[in-house]
């Protein structure tokens, strides 16, 4: 059995620079675009630099995206459960600051309905609401066969506004930022405890605030790492894959989280979530920033 599945979608992500656009017919140049790799990933590879076994499901076809999904997969040891798809089904531009990202992304998260079961694990995780309505069916037979659940929100307002009505806790753990958090709910603040029938264990992420919430039954809560941001995509993911990682190694609930935040703030001082050295994860296991 593996540690854990990610199962989503993997984005190819292009980080637009800071310049207005030219005018039609011309042509500008800058310093460097940035391109990498996102979504699901994010979460994998972070989870794999920290050690865990991790096997990732996304859809897949055979365009240059999947090819690249699919070489750092093998430099990390990640395992690949791929789910048919037309080439390159996930595709976004990442508008980065110091401050925040916004994303304008195309998916075809139809693919998801038609995955397969899902492989055994101790934890699932899928890095989005909308992806775990998808997958409805998979994390349910999953969860059957004794794995853990996890869901991290990410921005779709028409599922944040049902996470209040969600009833029967099929999921073990549900992680929100702070702005997702007020769009279920009204303000973060209450989030975790209206929340609570949802999924057993709430988590709210506040940027340099840190993070607060309930898991496991145990009320937590932990400061941010103080670090000079870079750009701030893929933190959320990155502290999802710290956190599981504690819970697997059987850590306390707030050691896990104090986990999450280190992984994190590695992940912030740099542009995109994905890890593509295992090395850049070295000491976080251990306590170091």
């Amino acid at each position: 059995m593996t540690d854990l599945v990610v199962a989503g979608m993997a984005y190819f992500e292009v980080f637009v620079p800071q310049h207005e656009r030219p005018r039609p017919g011309e042509e500008l140049f800058v310093e460097g675009i940035t391109l990498g790799l996102g979504g699901a990933l994010n979460t994998a590879s972070v989870a794999a630099a920290l050690g865990l076994r991790v096997t990732l499901c996304v859809p897949m076809g055979g365009g240059i995206v999947d090819q690249a999904v699919a070489a750092l997969a093998r430099r990390l040891g990640i395992t690949l459960a791929p789910m048919a798809a037309p080439d390159n089904p996930a595709v976004s531009l990442v508008f980065s600051d110091a401050h925040d990202r916004a994303f304008v992304s195309s998916a075809r998260l139809d693919a998801l309905a038609q995955a397969p079961s899902l492989p055994d694990a101790a934890w699932v995780h899928v890095p989005g609401l909308e992806e775990a309505d998808r997958l409805a069916s998979q994390l349910a037979g999953a969860r059957q066969r004794g794995a853990r659940i996890s869901v991290s929100a990410s921005w779709s307002p028409r599922h944040l506004e049902g996470l209040a009505c969600r009833e029967g806790q099929d999921w073990d753990l549900l992680v929100l930022n702070e702005k997702e958090a007020g769009a279920a709910c009204g303000d973060a603040a209450s989030a975790p405890r209206r929340l609570a029938h949802a999924a057993r264990s709430v988590l709210v992420t506040l940027g340099p605030h840190g993070v607060f919430g309930s898991l496991d039954g145990t009320p937590v809560r932990a400061p941010a790492v103080p670090v000079q941001m870079v750009d701030a995509t893929g933190a959320g993911d990155a502290f999802c894959a710290g956190l599981i990682a504690g819970l697997v190694r059987g850590r306390a609930p707030a050691d896990a989280t104090r986990l999450g935040t280190r992984a994190a703030a590695r992940i912030l001082q740099q542009t995109g979530g994905i890890i593509t050295d295992t090395s850049a994860m070295a000491g976080v296991s251990e306590g170091g920033e």
